[in-house]
Protein backbone atom coordinates (compact mmCIF):
# COMPACT_ATOMS: atom_id res chain seq x y z
CA UNK A 1 0.00 0.00 0.00
CA UNK A 2 2.21 3.19 -1.38
CA UNK A 3 1.23 6.82 -0.94
CA UNK A 4 1.05 6.27 -4.37
CA UNK A 5 -2.32 4.27 -4.28
CA UNK A 6 -6.00 4.42 -4.75
CA UNK A 7 -6.12 2.18 -1.50
CA UNK A 8 -3.69 5.10 0.50
CA UNK A 9 -5.26 8.01 -1.08
CA UNK A 10 -9.22 7.74 -0.80
CA UNK A 11 -9.56 5.03 2.15
CA UNK A 12 -6.56 4.48 4.47
CA UNK A 13 -5.41 7.89 5.38
CA UNK A 14 -8.42 9.39 5.43
CA UNK A 15 -9.96 6.78 7.78
CA UNK A 16 -6.82 7.38 9.96
CA UNK A 17 -7.33 11.03 10.39
CA UNK A 18 -11.14 10.61 11.08
CA UNK A 19 -10.35 7.97 13.37
CA UNK A 20 -7.65 10.16 14.94
CA UNK A 21 -9.93 13.18 15.31
CA UNK A 22 -12.74 10.93 16.68
CA UNK A 23 -10.29 9.62 19.20
CA UNK A 24 -9.59 13.34 20.55
CA UNK A 25 -13.26 13.69 20.88
CA UNK A 26 -14.43 10.74 23.07
CA UNK A 27 -11.17 9.61 24.74
CA UNK A 28 -9.17 11.24 27.61
CA UNK A 29 -6.10 9.28 27.28
CA UNK A 30 -3.79 8.13 24.45
CA UNK A 31 -6.60 7.46 21.96
CA UNK A 32 -5.24 9.26 19.20
CA UNK A 33 -1.83 7.71 19.32
CA UNK A 34 -3.26 4.00 19.94
CA UNK A 35 -5.33 4.62 16.63
CA UNK A 36 -1.33 5.68 14.99
CA UNK A 37 0.66 2.65 16.10
CA UNK A 38 -2.60 0.24 15.20
CA UNK A 39 -2.47 1.67 11.68
CA UNK A 40 1.48 2.15 11.50
CA UNK A 41 1.79 -1.83 12.13
CA UNK A 42 -1.37 -2.42 9.32
CA UNK A 43 0.71 -0.34 7.26
CA UNK A 44 3.66 -2.14 7.54
CA UNK A 45 2.50 -5.56 7.90
CA UNK A 46 0.51 -4.73 4.73
CA UNK A 47 2.59 -5.54 1.07
CA UNK A 48 4.40 -8.88 3.81
CA UNK A 49 3.00 -9.58 7.00
CA UNK A 50 6.33 -11.68 7.53
CA UNK A 51 8.39 -9.13 8.00
CA UNK A 52 6.45 -6.98 10.66
CA UNK A 53 8.18 -9.70 13.46
CA UNK A 54 11.42 -7.95 12.21
CA UNK A 55 10.14 -5.03 12.70
CA UNK A 56 8.83 -5.34 16.36
CA UNK A 57 11.84 -7.39 17.29
CA UNK A 58 13.98 -4.73 16.69
CA UNK A 59 11.51 -1.97 18.23
CA UNK A 60 11.56 -4.04 21.34
CA UNK A 61 15.64 -5.19 21.60
CA UNK A 62 16.23 -0.92 21.26
CA UNK A 63 13.42 -0.11 23.96
CA UNK A 64 15.28 -2.46 26.52
CA UNK A 65 18.70 -1.14 25.49
CA UNK A 66 17.75 2.34 26.48
CA UNK A 67 15.91 1.56 29.50
CA UNK A 68 19.29 -0.20 30.34
CA UNK A 69 21.41 2.68 29.57
CA UNK A 70 18.79 5.10 31.69
CA UNK A 71 19.46 2.63 34.65
CA UNK A 72 23.26 2.83 34.36
CA UNK A 73 26.56 4.94 35.23
CA UNK A 74 29.33 5.60 34.63
CA UNK A 75 31.48 2.46 32.03
CA UNK A 76 28.39 0.08 31.99
CA UNK A 77 26.35 3.10 30.60
CA UNK A 78 28.97 3.13 27.79
CA UNK A 79 29.15 -0.57 27.34
CA UNK A 80 25.74 -1.09 27.10
CA UNK A 81 25.32 1.48 24.21
CA UNK A 82 28.03 -0.22 22.41
CA UNK A 83 26.25 -3.57 22.62
CA UNK A 84 23.24 -1.32 21.03
CA UNK A 85 24.74 -0.26 18.49
CA UNK A 86 26.24 -3.82 17.71
CA UNK A 87 23.42 -5.92 17.38
CA UNK A 88 22.17 -3.00 15.51
CA UNK A 89 24.20 -3.11 12.88
CA UNK A 90 24.90 -6.99 13.26
CA UNK A 91 20.56 -6.54 12.91
CA UNK A 92 21.28 -4.51 9.57
CA UNK A 93 23.88 -6.97 8.12
CA UNK A 94 21.78 -10.40 8.74
CA UNK A 95 19.05 -9.06 6.45
CA UNK A 96 20.88 -6.58 4.08
CA UNK A 97 24.38 -7.50 3.95
CA UNK A 98 25.05 -11.12 4.76
CA UNK A 99 24.86 -12.33 1.04
CA UNK A 100 27.16 -9.37 0.04
CA UNK A 101 29.93 -10.25 2.77
CA UNK A 102 29.89 -13.89 1.86
CA UNK A 103 30.60 -13.32 -1.51
CA UNK A 104 33.18 -11.13 -1.20
CA UNK A 105 34.84 -13.61 1.05
CA UNK A 106 33.90 -16.15 -1.64
CA UNK A 107 36.22 -14.00 -4.11
CA UNK A 108 38.51 -13.34 -1.25
CA UNK A 109 39.30 -16.77 -0.82
CA UNK A 110 38.73 -18.36 -4.25
CA UNK A 111 36.11 -20.58 -2.36
CA UNK A 112 32.60 -20.77 -3.54
CA UNK A 113 31.35 -20.01 -0.29
CA UNK A 114 26.99 -20.76 -0.03
CA UNK A 115 25.66 -17.31 -0.18
CA UNK A 116 21.59 -17.34 1.67
CA UNK A 117 19.11 -15.48 0.11
CA UNK A 118 18.04 -13.55 3.18
CA UNK A 119 15.16 -10.85 1.32
CA UNK A 120 15.97 -7.68 3.68
CA UNK A 121 12.16 -6.17 5.21
CA UNK A 122 11.00 -3.10 3.96
CA UNK A 123 13.15 0.55 5.80
CA UNK A 124 15.19 -1.83 7.86
CA UNK A 125 17.84 0.93 6.81
CA UNK A 126 15.68 3.15 7.92
CA UNK A 127 14.03 2.27 10.97
CA UNK A 128 17.73 0.82 11.75
CA UNK A 129 19.41 4.17 11.80
CA UNK A 130 16.32 5.85 13.40
CA UNK A 131 16.99 3.57 16.74
CA UNK A 132 20.80 4.32 16.29
CA UNK A 133 20.10 7.57 16.71
CA UNK A 134 17.52 7.51 19.78
CA UNK A 135 20.25 4.85 21.65
CA UNK A 136 23.01 7.39 21.57
CA UNK A 137 20.73 10.66 22.08
CA UNK A 138 19.21 8.99 25.17
CA UNK A 139 23.20 8.34 26.31
CA UNK A 140 23.65 11.60 25.54
CA UNK A 141 21.39 12.19 28.18
CA UNK A 142 19.32 14.52 25.66
CA UNK A 143 16.52 12.86 25.55
CA UNK A 144 15.17 10.41 28.51
CA UNK A 145 14.58 6.38 27.87
CA UNK A 146 10.87 6.56 26.51
CA UNK A 147 8.47 4.38 27.48
CA UNK A 148 7.54 1.62 25.14
CA UNK A 149 4.25 2.44 23.54
CA UNK A 150 5.57 5.70 22.62
CA UNK A 151 8.97 4.34 21.63
CA UNK A 152 6.71 1.77 19.17
CA UNK A 153 4.94 4.67 18.04
CA UNK A 154 7.89 7.02 17.32
CA UNK A 155 10.15 4.25 15.04
CA UNK A 156 6.83 2.69 12.92
CA UNK A 157 5.07 5.53 12.52
CA UNK A 158 3.80 4.60 8.88
CA UNK A 159 4.28 7.94 6.71
CA UNK A 160 8.09 7.40 7.37
CA UNK A 161 8.84 3.96 8.47
CA UNK A 162 9.59 2.51 5.04
CA UNK A 163 11.19 5.61 3.60
CA UNK A 164 11.85 8.87 5.65
CA UNK A 165 12.59 11.42 6.14
CA UNK A 166 14.88 10.46 9.30
CA UNK A 167 13.39 11.87 12.27
CA UNK A 168 15.07 12.88 15.55
CA UNK A 169 13.71 11.02 18.65
CA UNK A 170 13.30 14.24 20.56
CA UNK A 171 11.25 16.45 17.86
CA UNK A 172 9.04 13.43 17.31
CA UNK A 173 8.48 12.45 21.06
CA UNK A 174 8.10 15.55 22.43
CA UNK A 175 4.45 15.79 20.35
CA UNK A 176 2.82 13.15 21.24
CA UNK A 177 1.30 14.86 24.51
CA UNK A 178 0.08 17.56 21.94
CA UNK A 179 -1.87 15.04 19.90
CA UNK A 180 -3.04 13.29 22.54
CA UNK A 181 -4.84 16.38 23.76
CA UNK A 182 -4.79 19.01 21.46
CA UNK A 183 -7.31 19.65 19.22
CA UNK A 184 -5.72 18.05 16.05
CA UNK A 185 -4.85 20.16 12.94
CA UNK A 186 -6.78 23.05 11.71
CA UNK A 187 -8.87 23.31 8.68
CA UNK A 188 -5.52 25.22 7.47
CA UNK A 189 -3.41 22.49 8.31
CA UNK A 190 -5.44 19.96 6.69
CA UNK A 191 -5.46 22.60 3.83
CA UNK A 192 -2.25 22.72 3.48
CA UNK A 193 -1.45 19.16 3.74
CA UNK A 194 -3.95 18.28 1.14
CA UNK A 195 -2.20 20.52 -1.49
CA UNK A 196 1.28 19.18 -0.18
CA UNK A 197 0.68 15.64 -0.76
CA UNK A 198 -0.76 16.39 -4.14
CA UNK A 199 2.28 18.00 -5.03
CA UNK A 200 4.21 15.11 -4.28
CA UNK A 201 1.63 13.13 -5.98
CA UNK A 202 2.22 15.16 -9.19
CA UNK A 203 6.09 14.68 -8.15
CA UNK A 204 6.16 11.09 -8.23
CA UNK A 205 3.16 9.96 -10.70
CA UNK A 206 4.14 12.17 -13.67
CA UNK A 207 7.13 13.38 -13.68
CA UNK A 208 9.70 11.19 -12.42
CA UNK A 209 7.69 8.05 -14.14
CA UNK A 210 8.30 10.25 -17.15
CA UNK A 211 11.46 10.96 -16.37
CA UNK A 212 13.00 6.92 -15.77
CA UNK A 213 11.29 5.88 -19.14
CA UNK A 214 14.05 7.79 -20.59
CA UNK A 215 16.61 6.90 -17.74
CA UNK A 216 15.62 3.30 -18.15
CA UNK A 217 15.74 3.51 -21.99
CA UNK A 218 19.80 4.90 -21.53
CA UNK A 219 20.37 2.45 -19.15
CA UNK A 220 19.49 -0.41 -21.42
CA UNK A 221 21.22 0.62 -24.41
CA UNK A 222 24.28 1.97 -22.88
CA UNK A 223 26.59 1.29 -26.05
CA UNK A 224 25.05 2.96 -28.50
CA UNK A 225 24.84 6.08 -26.59
CA UNK A 226 26.85 9.93 -27.70
CA UNK A 227 28.47 11.11 -25.14
CA UNK A 228 26.23 14.12 -25.25
CA UNK A 229 22.90 11.51 -25.14
CA UNK A 230 24.98 9.54 -21.98
CA UNK A 231 24.90 12.98 -20.16
CA UNK A 232 21.28 13.35 -20.93
CA UNK A 233 20.10 9.85 -20.19
CA UNK A 234 22.29 10.34 -16.66
CA UNK A 235 20.80 13.60 -16.13
CA UNK A 236 17.47 11.83 -16.86
CA UNK A 237 17.96 9.92 -13.67
CA UNK A 238 19.02 12.10 -11.61
CA UNK A 239 15.62 14.28 -12.13
CA UNK A 240 14.02 10.86 -12.05
CA UNK A 241 15.49 10.18 -8.36
CA UNK A 242 14.82 13.58 -7.32
CA UNK A 243 11.28 14.05 -8.47
CA UNK A 244 10.87 10.37 -6.98
CA UNK A 245 11.83 10.56 -3.31
CA UNK A 246 11.20 14.32 -2.78
CA UNK A 247 7.53 13.38 -4.06
CA UNK A 248 7.54 10.59 -1.26
CA UNK A 249 9.01 13.10 1.29
CA UNK A 250 6.29 16.04 0.29
CA UNK A 251 3.68 13.05 0.89
CA UNK A 252 5.23 11.66 3.92
CA UNK A 253 4.93 15.20 5.48
CA UNK A 254 1.36 16.06 4.16
CA UNK A 255 0.77 12.32 5.99
CA UNK A 256 1.77 13.48 9.26
CA UNK A 257 0.64 17.02 8.85
CA UNK A 258 -3.24 15.45 8.46
CA UNK A 259 -2.65 13.73 11.90
CA UNK A 260 -1.04 16.33 13.62
CA UNK A 261 2.53 15.64 13.83
CA UNK A 262 5.70 17.50 11.62
CA UNK A 263 8.43 16.22 10.74
CA UNK A 264 11.25 17.73 9.13
CA UNK A 265 11.30 18.11 5.21
CA UNK A 266 13.64 16.28 3.20
CA UNK A 267 14.51 18.40 0.03
CA UNK A 268 15.67 22.26 -0.81
CA UNK A 269 15.16 22.56 -4.57
CA UNK A 270 18.90 20.36 -4.42
CA UNK A 271 19.57 20.66 -8.35
CA UNK A 272 20.55 24.05 -8.30
CA UNK A 273 23.13 23.94 -5.63
CA UNK A 274 26.91 25.53 -6.66
CA UNK A 275 28.97 22.94 -4.93
CA UNK A 276 28.51 19.76 -3.54
CA UNK A 277 28.83 21.00 0.01
CA UNK A 278 25.97 22.79 -0.61
CA UNK A 279 24.16 20.12 -2.72
CA UNK A 280 24.16 18.08 0.72
CA UNK A 281 22.55 20.82 2.70
CA UNK A 282 19.90 20.42 0.00
CA UNK A 283 19.86 17.03 -0.83
CA UNK A 284 18.11 14.11 1.71
CA UNK A 285 18.12 16.76 4.38
CA UNK A 286 17.80 14.34 7.43
CA UNK A 287 20.59 11.67 6.33
CA UNK A 288 22.71 14.72 5.65
CA UNK A 289 22.03 15.63 9.52
CA UNK A 290 22.18 12.11 10.13
CA UNK A 291 25.36 11.69 8.56
CA UNK A 292 27.10 15.36 10.26
CA UNK A 293 25.95 14.06 14.18
CA UNK A 294 26.13 10.47 14.32
CA UNK A 295 28.91 9.48 11.44
CA UNK A 296 31.28 12.28 10.89
CA UNK A 297 31.37 14.24 14.11
CA UNK A 298 32.31 11.04 16.47
CA UNK A 299 34.59 9.98 13.61
CA UNK A 300 36.44 13.90 14.32
CA UNK A 301 36.48 13.39 18.12
CA UNK A 302 38.51 10.09 17.51
CA UNK A 303 41.46 11.97 16.14
CA UNK A 304 43.65 13.83 18.68
CA UNK A 305 43.55 16.88 16.63
CA UNK A 306 40.99 18.58 13.86
CA UNK A 307 43.09 19.35 10.84
CA UNK A 308 42.03 19.93 7.60
CA UNK A 309 43.64 16.41 6.92
CA UNK A 310 41.47 14.77 9.50
CA UNK A 311 38.19 16.53 8.30
CA UNK A 312 39.17 15.13 5.07
CA UNK A 313 39.10 12.10 6.20
CA UNK A 314 35.96 11.99 8.33
CA UNK A 315 34.21 13.29 5.48
CA UNK A 316 35.68 10.50 2.90
CA UNK A 317 34.99 7.54 5.53
CA UNK A 318 31.27 9.19 6.35
CA UNK A 319 30.17 9.24 3.07
CA UNK A 320 31.79 5.66 1.88
CA UNK A 321 29.78 4.58 4.50
CA UNK A 322 26.75 6.36 3.65
CA UNK A 323 27.31 5.07 0.47
CA UNK A 324 27.07 1.67 1.47
CA UNK A 325 23.98 2.03 3.56
CA UNK A 326 22.17 2.79 0.82
CA UNK A 327 22.87 -1.20 -0.48
CA UNK A 328 24.64 -4.25 -0.48
CA UNK A 329 27.03 -3.24 -4.02
CA UNK A 330 30.13 -1.84 -4.51
CA UNK A 331 28.78 0.39 -6.73
CA UNK A 332 27.13 2.13 -3.82
CA UNK A 333 30.50 2.47 -1.75
CA UNK A 334 31.32 4.07 -5.16
CA UNK A 335 28.38 6.57 -4.94
CA UNK A 336 29.49 7.55 -1.72
CA UNK A 337 33.25 7.67 -2.12
CA UNK A 338 32.42 9.71 -5.57
CA UNK A 339 30.38 12.43 -3.00
CA UNK A 340 32.95 12.41 -0.37
CA UNK A 341 35.77 13.81 -2.85
CA UNK A 342 33.41 16.29 -4.15
CA UNK A 343 32.71 17.40 -0.41
CA UNK A 344 36.66 17.18 0.81
CA UNK A 345 37.23 19.12 -2.56
CA UNK A 346 35.26 22.00 -1.49
CA UNK A 347 36.71 21.75 2.21
CA UNK A 348 40.69 22.03 0.93
CA UNK A 349 38.78 24.80 -1.84
CA UNK A 350 37.11 27.27 0.69
CA UNK A 351 40.13 26.45 3.37
CA UNK A 352 42.76 27.25 0.61
CA UNK A 353 40.76 30.56 -0.44
CA UNK A 354 40.84 29.06 -4.07
CA UNK A 355 39.30 31.69 -6.45
CA UNK A 356 35.48 30.57 -6.99
CA UNK A 357 34.73 30.11 -10.65
CA UNK A 358 31.39 31.83 -12.17
CA UNK A 359 28.31 30.23 -10.82
CA UNK A 360 27.15 28.89 -14.04
CA UNK A 361 30.35 27.18 -14.02
CA UNK A 362 30.11 25.98 -10.33
CA UNK A 363 26.21 24.66 -11.19
CA UNK A 364 27.62 22.43 -13.77
CA UNK A 365 30.83 20.91 -12.66
CA UNK A 366 28.30 20.02 -9.48
CA UNK A 367 25.64 18.77 -11.53
CA UNK A 368 28.08 16.50 -13.52
CA UNK A 369 29.59 14.85 -10.25
CA UNK A 370 25.88 14.54 -9.38
CA UNK A 371 25.17 12.68 -12.61
CA UNK A 372 28.35 10.56 -12.00
CA UNK A 373 27.47 9.70 -8.67
CA UNK A 374 24.06 8.90 -10.10
CA UNK A 375 25.13 6.37 -12.85
CA UNK A 376 27.05 4.31 -10.16
CA UNK A 377 24.02 4.37 -7.81
CA UNK A 378 21.54 2.92 -10.47
CA UNK A 379 24.13 0.73 -12.11
CA UNK A 380 23.14 -3.35 -11.35
CA UNK A 381 26.37 -3.64 -11.08
CA UNK A 382 30.82 -2.25 -11.09
CA UNK A 383 31.04 -3.20 -14.40
CA UNK A 384 27.71 -1.88 -16.35
CA UNK A 385 28.77 1.54 -14.03
CA UNK A 386 32.04 1.36 -15.76
CA UNK A 387 30.79 1.09 -19.00
CA UNK A 388 28.30 3.42 -18.63
CA UNK A 389 30.91 5.75 -17.30
CA UNK A 390 33.21 5.22 -20.39
CA UNK A 391 30.23 6.69 -22.43
CA UNK A 392 30.47 10.12 -20.69
CA UNK A 393 33.85 10.75 -21.28
CA UNK A 394 34.29 8.90 -25.06
CA UNK A 395 35.01 11.51 -28.21
CA UNK A 396 35.25 8.87 -30.47
CA UNK A 397 30.77 9.50 -30.85
CA UNK A 398 30.59 12.72 -29.00
CA UNK A 399 27.39 14.36 -31.05
CA UNK A 400 24.27 12.26 -31.49
CA UNK A 401 20.53 12.32 -30.81
CA UNK A 402 19.30 9.27 -32.31
CA UNK A 403 18.24 7.19 -28.97
CA UNK A 404 17.03 10.85 -27.93
CA UNK A 405 14.49 10.25 -30.76
CA UNK A 406 13.76 7.08 -30.66
CA UNK A 407 13.61 6.65 -26.33
CA UNK A 408 9.68 5.58 -26.56
CA UNK A 409 10.48 2.76 -28.34
CA UNK A 410 8.83 3.24 -32.08
CA UNK A 411 10.71 3.70 -35.26
CA UNK A 412 9.86 7.67 -36.20
CA UNK A 413 10.15 9.11 -32.44
CA UNK A 414 6.65 10.28 -31.96
CA UNK A 415 3.40 9.92 -31.40
CA UNK A 416 1.01 10.99 -28.45
CA UNK A 417 2.75 8.97 -25.81
CA UNK A 418 6.11 10.90 -26.82
CA UNK A 419 4.53 14.19 -26.76
CA UNK A 420 2.70 13.71 -23.30
CA UNK A 421 6.28 12.27 -22.05
CA UNK A 422 7.99 15.11 -23.65
CA UNK A 423 5.68 17.67 -22.03
CA UNK A 424 5.86 15.87 -18.60
CA UNK A 425 9.66 16.40 -18.85
CA UNK A 426 10.12 19.97 -19.49
CA UNK A 427 7.57 20.65 -16.64
CA UNK A 428 10.06 18.60 -14.55
CA UNK A 429 13.29 20.19 -15.86
CA UNK A 430 11.40 24.07 -15.42
CA UNK A 431 10.52 22.44 -11.80
CA UNK A 432 13.56 21.57 -10.60
CA UNK A 433 16.04 24.27 -11.82
CA UNK A 434 14.08 27.13 -11.77
CA UNK A 435 10.57 26.70 -10.31
CA UNK A 436 9.69 26.86 -6.15
CA UNK A 437 10.54 23.98 -4.11
CA UNK A 438 7.98 22.15 -2.27
CA UNK A 439 8.91 23.74 0.87
CA UNK A 440 8.66 27.52 -0.69
CA UNK A 441 4.79 26.40 -1.81
CA UNK A 442 3.87 24.60 1.59
CA UNK A 443 4.79 27.57 3.37
CA UNK A 444 3.10 29.88 1.11
CA UNK A 445 0.08 28.54 0.80
CA UNK A 446 -3.39 29.94 1.39
CA UNK A 447 -6.88 28.07 1.62
CA UNK A 448 -8.15 30.05 -0.86
CA UNK A 449 -10.58 28.87 -3.79
CA UNK A 450 -7.83 28.97 -6.27
CA UNK A 451 -5.19 27.19 -4.44
CA UNK A 452 -8.45 24.73 -3.60
CA UNK A 453 -8.62 24.68 -7.61
CA UNK A 454 -5.16 23.98 -8.04
CA UNK A 455 -4.95 21.00 -5.42
CA UNK A 456 -8.37 19.12 -7.02
CA UNK A 457 -6.62 19.91 -10.49
CA UNK A 458 -3.31 18.11 -9.17
CA UNK A 459 -4.96 15.31 -7.82
CA UNK A 460 -7.47 14.42 -10.80
CA UNK A 461 -4.27 14.63 -13.08
CA UNK A 462 -2.53 12.38 -10.96
CA UNK A 463 -5.71 9.98 -10.45
CA UNK A 464 -5.64 10.15 -14.09
CA UNK A 465 -1.80 8.87 -14.76
CA UNK A 466 -2.31 6.32 -11.74
CA UNK A 467 -5.52 4.87 -13.89
CA UNK A 468 -3.61 4.48 -16.92
CA UNK A 469 -0.41 3.82 -15.99
CA UNK A 470 1.14 0.80 -13.78
CA UNK A 471 3.71 2.92 -11.70
CA UNK A 472 6.91 2.16 -10.12
CA UNK A 473 7.47 1.13 -6.95
CA UNK A 474 9.42 4.45 -5.02
CA UNK A 475 13.32 4.16 -5.25
CA UNK A 476 13.90 4.41 -1.83
CA UNK A 477 11.69 1.42 -1.09
CA UNK A 478 14.73 -0.79 -1.99
CA UNK A 479 16.99 0.83 0.77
Amino acid sequence: MGFDSFGYILIFLPAIAILCQLARRISSSKGPQACILVASIVFYAWPNPSFLPVLLGSVSMNWLVAQCIGRSNGIWRKRILELGLILNIGFLCLFKYLSFIIANVSFLAHHDFQVPKIAFPLGISFFTITQIMYLVDCYEKQIPPSNLFDHATFVSFFPYVISGPISRPKRILNQFPALNNGKGPSADLVARAMFLFSLGLIKKVVLADAFSKAADYGFGNISGLSTVEAWCFATAYTLQIYFDFSGYSDMAIASAMLLGIEIPRNFDAPLRSLSITEYWQRWHISLTAFITSYLYTPIMRSFKKATLLTSVIATLIAMTIAGLWHGPNWTFVVFGAIHGTGLAINQVWRKKKMPTPPNWLCWILTLAVIDLGFVFFHSPNFQVALVYTRQLFTLSHFWGAENLRRMDGSSDGMGIMLMILAFSQAIGVVAAFFGKSSDQLSREFQPTWLNLAVTSGFTLIAFLYLNSNVTKPFVYFAF
